[in-house]
């Protein structure tokens, strides 16, 4: 019979700064510390939504670029949680859609389990813009544990 132990060796655990995604590291930080796995923390910032305008090369960026602040505000974020982690953490810091770098993140990682929050989106909320979770579910290489924050 296998244990846990043996079944998950490395785990990817997501943050995005939502108190859910903490509250999912703080499970995931849980059962790396009973299985002795070892950790990667990732941070995904979304990259602007670019839409293409005329028949040309001619597009419109939805929100500014991310910066360098943003960039050094998540590397402080992972740092703070890997500190208070109680095992030993690899931090990254990823640019894109967060669930497609989530799921290839795990594949070249070859993580045996991925953790990331449920930030609880109604229905309609969800219809229209999608969920994250809902999509590293869906897709990713290896089994996926959704934490819902409990004060919901």
């Amino acid at each position: 019979m296998l244990s846990l132990a043996s079944m998950i060796q490395h785990v990817l655990i997501a943050v995005d700064g939502s108190p859910s995604s903490h509250h999912a590291a703080n499970q995931g930080f849980g059962l790396a510390r009973q299985t002795g796995a070892k950790v990667t923390l990732a941070f995904v910032l979304e990259s602007p939504p670019v839409i293409p305008v005329g028949p040309l090369s001619g597009y419109v960026m939805t929100s500014p670029p991310r910066t360098d602040a943003d960039l050094e505000k998540a590397r402080a974020e992972l740092k703070t949680l890997a500190h208070d982690a109680g095992v030993p953490v690899e931090t990254r810091v990823e640019l894109g859609a967060p669930a497609d770098v989530l799921c290839e993140l795990a594949e070249r990682l070859s993580v045996d389990l991925l953790v990331i929050g449920a930030r609880g989106l109604s229905t309609g909320t969800r219809w229209l813009l999608g969920s994250v979770s809902d999509r590293v579910v869906h897709h990713a290489p290896c089994p996926v544990l959704v934490v819902r924050d409990r004060k919901r």
